[in-house]
């Protein structure tokens, strides 16, 4: 007994510019829920909280190909191949997010300053992590203008999600530069240590991450490049390109950070970024009074400093008519002190 699914290319209300396949999308549907899970499981075991950016991620691919395996079933009917499609498209965002949160931690874990090329651990994946937004937001713009209205509104609305994928590989490259600088650091500076395959291991687990993403990223380019193609060039009337340039990407994308998951590897007080300690408004007053009640009496210890005077000659209580004499001073170095003897 085969998939029951209905399709008619000549109807205006099609959803696919060819026959989609049940099954595969079943297929794809589990392994996406199976990484799923276990990025799930693998969250609360490790106690990582920013890992709930993959476990989105993971989430929407998985949600994403259930909505297409549904629209399947009736694809001259319009149900949830939109919704789904929209769901596949920005769910690589998310994995992109977690390898900029991911490299931000390594930074303050392994490096003794904390920053690469100038730029501190915070600071840099909060920089990533915004360009990322960004993309996300344009990406979902144009996503949802490409779903279900008129010729001229989708073709605009591709044009803003290519701009979008356009800007994510942007950041991609920039990105990669930095994390190759990282890498030759840390060459330089661990050879045989205990901490050595830790940070090299993650560090070509991020390389592969992000040459999937990049493929996925190329096959849509390509894809929507031509707005006036995309309903008849090979790639849009052909369902294989999707499952091998899509989704197989991103599955592996998913499924090396099950094997090589960061909590892992990071571990310890470092592992994380320091927690922001909440401060009520009368407790910053009082913390304000405070500072400038400390800077106010170091100036008056400095002022004061500079009234008195001090000289290494002193006037010798003696009988000698106040004759002056140096004071000798001599800095002996001891195990644990020095003892200056007069």
């Amino acid at each position: 007994m085969g998939w029951p699914s209905h399709c008619n290319l000549s109807d205006e209300n099609a959803q696919y510019a060819y026959c989609a396949n049940g099954p595969a999308a079943i297929f794809f549907t589990v392994l996406f829920g199976l990484t799923a899970i276990a990025h799930s499981a693998q969250a609360v075991a490790y106690r990582k909280r920013f890992c709930w950016v993959i476990v989105v991620g993971t989430w929407w691919e998985c949600i994403g190909l259930v909505m297409r395996t549904y629209s399947t079933i009736n694809q001259t009917k319009s149900t949830t191949a939109s919704a789904g499609q929209l769901l596949v498209l920005l769910a690589p965002l998310w994995v992109n997010a977690f390898v900029y949160m991911i490299f931000g931690r390594m930074v303050y874990y392994f490096v003794p300053e904390k920053k690469v090329l100038g730029i501190k651990a915070d600071k840099l994946a909060k920089i990533f992590i915004w360009l990322d937004v960004s993309s996300f937001i344009i990406q979902a713009t144009g996503g949802i203008m490409d779903s279900d209205f008129s010729n001229e509104m989708n073709r605009i609305g591709l044009r803003i999600y290519t701009a979008g994928i356009a800007a994510q590989e942007f950041c991609i490259v920039c990105f990669c530069g930095l994390l190759f600088a990282f890498h030759r650091r840390m060459q330089e500076r661990y050879t045989e240590c205990s901490r050595g395959s830790q940070w090299r291991t993650l560090v070509f687990v991020m390389y592969a991450t992000l040459g999937c993403i990049t493929i996925r990223i190329i096959y849509r380019l390509i894809e929507f490049a031509d707005t006036n193609t995309v309903g008849t060039s090979p790639l849009t009337v052909n369902e294989s390109p999707f499952y091998c340039l899509e989704c197989l990407p991103m599955f592996g994308a998913m499924i090396i950070w099950n094997i090589w998951h960061p909590g892992r590897y990071l571990q310890g007080e470092e592992s994380d970024f320091p927690k922001k300690v909440k401060v009520s408004r009368k407790e910053r007053k009082g913390m304000k009074r405070e500072e400038k009640a400390r800077k106010r009496q170091n100036r008056d210890r400095s002022s004061g400093r500079k009234g008195s005077h001090y000289s290494e000659y002193q006037r010798a209580q003696s009988s000698d008519g106040g004759a002056w004499r140096k004071e000798s001073r001599t800095p002996i170095q001891c195990k644990d002190e020095v003892r200056l003897l007069y």
